[in-house]
């Protein structure tokens, strides 16, 4: 009975939409421009070389290797087989919604299960450091150690949402685990018995990649004009002030409620809005945090999409985004607190608003991200190696 009332409200929707479009084709253009100009110049940089790595990893059964070294690790923290390690690490440095993409790849391999793939989703979808550093640190607030406290507070609040999930989790039976030397034969084994040749791998990788980027510049230009729709017709405005009386007394002012609207919709206008205003530095963080927190509308439509057809439930994926801001804007306000203040860092918006996110080098900044990535499943490996060897040499 719930499908035809959502498909209403869908239908309502997008006519009220075609209307907007239709009386204003110059708004429309204006804001599927901004939102096609985000996803070149920031968004094919920041995930193209993440989603033709990631496929390869998983094409030439690399996780195979990675789940059976990381599991003593995995399974303790998360609740999670070991090759849940490249997710959480792909997911942590490329940003939305790599998380997504590799969690369905790994159930379509079967190695991991339908309820493992709701909670690896729940917690790996996160704005990637391109973006909280480079766009809103240094772009927005011309001060890298804000961007620097609003990435740890954005990276373990949602660590702390998978880590919360799994101990509400039924835990697995047991594995056994499978030596170094095993895992590697196994790894042998399976290249061995591939049929597709190295061409053939890295065309599927780039053809699933690329089509994985197109659909993410749909959803991009869609939801910018739908955001600037609801701002030339007032929505936002009675949104802002329903923010304004809620938060209020935590000094939240109109403009900056303003933003968090918007950030509602589209993450990025919403933190242009936010930083460009007058309220103290402290508030600024807090409210970019809690709209990073959520991700807006327009990532999570991204989110379910590729999830489509999965056990992955909405309702389950709201809730980690309301768990994952409130811890993040806690730990946002504590670092301001005790690190921030006490430093006396100040920052000064020296960078027009319409030019922050084009100030940095987005395709260098990718490829350090991606390397980063990659370092962090290398060192996990060598953790749980060293796991691995004192339970064997504990008598």
């Amino acid at each position: 009975m719930r499908k035809p009332f959502s498909l209403m409200f869908f239908l309502l929707i997008i006519l009220i939409l075609a209307i907007f479009m239709a009386i204003n084709p110059q708004e429309t253009v204006q804001a599927a421009r901004s939102g096609f100009q985000l996803w070149y110049q920031i968004l094919v940089p920041a995930l193209l070389p993440f989603f033709i790595v990631a496929d390869l990893l998983v094409s030439l059964h690399f996780v195979g290797l990675i789940g059976a070294l990381l599991e003593p690790l995995m399974r303790p923290l998360f609740r999670l087989p070991g090759c849940s390690a490249l997710v959480i690490a792909m997911g942590f440095t490329s940003g939305f919604p790599m998380g997504a993409v590799l969690s369905r790849r790994l159930l379509e391999e079967k190695l991991i299960t339908p309820q493992e793939t709701e909670r690896l989703v729940s917690f790996t979808n996160n704005s990637s450091p391109l973006f909280i550093i480079g766009a809103i640190g240094v772009g927005m607030f011309s001060s890298a150690p804000l961007g620097y406290l609003l990435a740890v507070s954005h990276y373990a609040a949602n660590l702390a949402v998978g880590f919360i999930w799994g101990r509400l989790s039924v835990p697995a039976s047991s594995i056994a685990n499978i030596s170094p030397s095993q895992a590697w034969q196994n790894l042998w084994n399976q290249l061995s018995n591939e049929k597709k040749s190295v061409g053939e791998l890295l065309r599927n990788a780039v053809n699933t990649s690329i089509k994985n980027l197109l659909a993410i510049a749909g959803f991009v230009v869609l939801f910018s004009v739908m955001t600037r729709m609801f701002t030339v017709w007032g929505v936002m405005d009675y949104l802002s002030h329903f923010l304004t009386m809620l938060l209020g007394s935590l000094d939240f002012s109109y403009p900056v409620c303003f933003g968090m609207s918007i950030g509602l919709f589209e993450i990025t206008l919403g933190s242009q809005t936010i930083t460009a205003t007058s309220a103290p530095v402290l508030v600024k963080l807090l409210a970019v945090s809690i709209i990073m927190g959520f991700s807006g509308f327009s990532i999570i439509a991204q989110v379910m999409s590729i999830v489509a057809g999965l056990p992955v439930r909405l309702s389950f994926y709201l809730w980690s985004r309301l768990i994952q801001l409130t811890i993040s804007a806690l730990i946002t306000w504590m670092g301001y607190r005790w690190v921030i203040e006490p430093l006396q860092i100040v920052p000064s918006l020296a960078i027009p608003t319409y030019q922050v996110l084009y100030a940095f080098d987005a395709w260098s900044l990718a490829i350090y991200s991606l390397a980063a990535g990659l370092s962090i499943i290398a060192v996990l490996m060598i953790i749980s190696l060293i796991i691995q060897w004192r339970e064997s040499a504990s008598p």
